[in-house]
């Protein structure tokens, strides 16, 4: 999350024409003429770098669910982290060139990572605050299903919404990732406190 953010501040700042942040898609950053004449192969550059080194996270995330037979459905997040790393590598093909297969790389790149988002949160629901869960869950599916709903209509407000779909999947796996993290210490700061509670344990 953090390296699309910033490749998408990057590219804003260097795009050859004046994108407006609701107004204007993501996608425009790829584009290798902007809507001036000029080009804009430095902001290309830099959107292609932050899409690749996403994919090859993803990728690598899916190694790791492949590896640990531990992971509660493994397989299918494997699946689903390899589905969103080639979208990555196929949403670096610029719009202007061929709308089609951009659209279908974003497609497949926000695909995976809703589905990934949506079964964590489920899988979590009994391990964080209730209240937390629910929250995440719905800022995470009305964003993301708003923003289908309005491409697939081609509504106006198709590209606000695609700026509330990409905050509400970085709240929504940022909320997760770190509620798991405090999870694991506060289970690790239990055990250290019953082994010093309890000394005929610290040698388990």
């Amino acid at each position: 999350m953090v390296i699309i953010i910033v490749s998408f501040s990057l590219g804003m700042i260097m795009y050859s024409d004046s994108f407006s942040f609701w107004n204007s898609p993501f996608s425009d950053l790829g584009i290798t003429v902007a809507p001036n004449g000029k080009s804009n192969i430095i902001s290309l550059i830099i959107f292609a770098a932050g899409m690749i080194l996403t994919g090859i996270t993803f990728l690598r995330i899916a190694m790791e669910f492949k590896s640990d037979k531990e992971i509660i459905r493994s397989e299918l997040k494997a699946s689903l982290s390899t589905l969103g790393g080639i979208g990555c590598f196929v949403f670096t093909f610029p719009h202007n060139i061929n709308d089609n297969v951009h659209m279908i790389g974003a497609a497949c790149f926000v695909a995976a990572l809703w589905s990934i988002g949506t079964i964590l949160l489920i899988e979590t629901r009994k391990t964080i605050s209730k209240n937390l869960n629910i929250l995440l869950q719905l800022v995470l599916q009305i964003t993301v299903i708003g923003y289908a709903i309005c491409y697939f209509a081609d509504l106006p407000i198709k590209n606000i919404a695609q700026k509330f779909a990409i905050m509400g999947l970085i709240i929504s796996v940022k909320g997760i990732t770190n509620m798991s993290l405090l999870q694991k210490y506060n289970q690790l700061l239990n055990f250290e406190q019953i082994n010093q509670t309890n000394p005929s344990l610290r040698g388990i």
